[in-house]
């Protein structure tokens, strides 16, 4: 089969449309998941029609016949992107949020006697959590946790935002520094995209404990530790889940 120059030439565009298309879905889940369920639905169809348009030269029976090859192959191929994102999809979302806690991690310093030593001598408590997002677009949630003494005691944390606001220095922003190149941990606000879930460590400052005081210690004696997950912008509440002693 005698290719010319002019098909392979629009062969490779496609393919290399199809490849950025494909990388593109594939790395930026969170903000394709934040657009209408058709925008989805036709870039997942540009993607498809893209790199069915690469193979075109070599599909035996349609040479110098496009019409033909987008109609019976296109056509049909990009179909089920449209049936899944507006008719499937709709029917398997939910709503709200789901989250679990599967690790409970300090950072520690053997010389600091289990504290970080960043200018500030205080507990930095890593649980790993999974965030699971039930609805049918990308949401964004701020994770919090709150501990509940037996005397009633109540302490509320946020973990380390991603952008912290101001150019002076503090706690959160030195220790969003140090562990800016740490693989696996989230920043607030989490991305979470529709239908599925992030796993991470979110990075909590126990403030109240510059004393020494151990972590596990107080969370021993608290009557009460949970994880709450709020909306970043009007505080909701989303849900709230048990921290687990692991």
């Amino acid at each position: 089969m005698k290719i010319s120059l002019r098909q392979s030439t629009i062969s490779l565009a496609a393919l290399i449309l199809a490849l950025f298309l494909a990388i593109f879905l594939s790395a930026n889940g969170a903000d394709v998941g934040a657009q209408p369920l058709l925008i989805r639905a036709l870039l997942l169809a540009a993607t498809i029609t893209s790199a069915l348009i690469a193979l075109y030269p070599l599909v035996p029976g349609f040479a110098g016949k496009p019409l033909p090859f987008a109609m019976v192959i296109c056509v049909p191929a990009v179909l089920p992107a449209f049936v899944y994102y507006l008719l499937v999809l709709p029917n398997q979302a939910g709503e709200g949020f789901s989250a679990s806690q599967s690790r409970s991690e300090l950072i520690t310093d053997s010389s600091s006697n289990g504290l970080v030593e960043v200018g500030f001598s205080y507990p930095i408590y890593t649980p790993t959590l999974t965030i699971k997002n039930n609805g049918l677009y990308t949401q964004q949630v701020n994770v919090f946790l709150r501990m509940i003494d037996s005397g009633g005691g109540n302490s509320l944390f946020r973990a380390i935002r991603r952008r912290v606001p101001g150019v002076a220095l503090s706690v959160e922003s030195s220790i969003r520094g140090l562990l800016s190149e740490r693989d696996g941990v989230l920043f607030l606000p989490v991305a979470v995209p529709p239908l599925q879930e992030v796993t991470g460590q979110v990075v909590f400052i126990i403030s109240n404990l510059n004393d020494g005081t151990s972590f596990t210690d107080a969370l021993s004696s608290a009557y009460q530790a949970q994880f709450e997950l709020r909306d970043p912008e009007t505080g909701e509440l989303l849900l709230e889940f048990p921290l687990e002693h692991i």
